[in-house]
């Protein structure tokens, strides 16, 4: 007889060689508080297709995109167990997946970019955010810059790599490997960041060490900033779809370009969550055209 947490442990020993460290610790803990909890003393021959659907629809403190990403975990560890023929068929395959709904997002005005960028004196912090909000690059993306990805003669940033509490990696896709232009708006803070140091990375704390995660910017100043302002609290992160949907609205760049920029691997998300989003903006619609003229 073979029980659940057998096969939840062997999967996760499986994935110590197929994932990154990050994603094996997102793995992990899925496994520790979501699945062994219910399904760990049970027999694995014995897991019906109920039992997942009495699982999955008592969790209530996530949202869709969470819970299908817990469901393939599921079926991944219950995979091995039908490798061994232990079980005949994956009781998972027979439960529809949660509905992920769309991605809501609320960015940023242009004067609360301003607002945003003219409260700090805290000179990482300040470069740190002229740019998130000048190129949409990700927080892990832009603490991992180096000097050697700084080209002032083509005026671009090269995004190779980023920066997490696991330690430095790959970029989230194989498509987030790209440039990104420097506008004019942002190369003095380029320009002051790259000669302020002889470091070889851009953004280094006072040890003189590359930073591993952005938290200290978000305790210390992005969390005060906005409270002092009576700006809506949103994380870090929005600067990216204030980036996005401000390239688009103002018709900078094509959703192929937007996408490319911000490192997607095609323009669904673009158009699921950026477009989607600028729809809303019917008040601004030119009702006098002549289309047939």
């Amino acid at each position: 007889m073979t029980k659940f947490n057998h096969y939840s442990s062997l999967f996760l020993d499986f994935k110590k060689h197929e994932l990154k460290f990050s994603t094996l610790d997102k793995y992990t803990n899925i496994v520790r508080d979501r699945l062994n909890p219910f399904f760990g003393e049970m027999e694995v021959k014995d897991i019906k297709p109920s039992d997942v659907k009495k699982w999955l629809y008592a969790i209530s403190d996530v949202g869709g995109k969470s819970k299908q990403i817990f469901l393939g975990v599921l079926s991944g560890i219950l995979q091995e167990a039908l490798y061994d023929e232990i079980i005949e068929k994956n009781p998972v395959r027979m439960v529809r997946p949660p509905k992920n709904s769309k991605e809501k997002i609320k960015p940023f005005t242009a004067d609360e970019v301003n607002q945003i960028m003219g409260l700090t004196s805290n000179d990482n912090y300040r470069f740190y955010l002229a740019i998130a909000f000048y190129t949409g690059m990700r927080s892990g993306e832009i603490i991992a810059l180096k000097k050697t990805d700084i080209d002032f003669k083509k005026n671009t940033i090269k995004v190779q790599r980023t920066r997490s509490r696991f330690g430095e990696s790959t970029p989230k896709t194989t498509y987030s490997i790209r440039e990104v232009p420097i506008i004019e708006l942002l190369l003095p803070y380029i320009q002051e960041l790259y000669n302020l140091h002889d470091h070889e990375y851009l953004f280094i704390t006072q040890y003189k060490k590359p930073y591993l995660t952005t938290n200290v910017f978000q305790e210390q100043f992005w969390k005060p900033s906005l409270k002092e302002l009576g700006i809506e609290y949103r994380r870090p992160y929005n600067a990216r779809h204030t980036y996005a949907t401000n390239m688009l609205y103002n018709n900078l760049v094509t959703p192929v370009q937007l996408a490319q920029l911000l490192g997607h691997a095609n323009t669904q998300m673009v158009f699921d969550v950026y477009v989607n989003y600028l729809d809303t903006f019917n008040n601004d619609f030119d009702r006098s055209i002549n289309i047939y003229k």
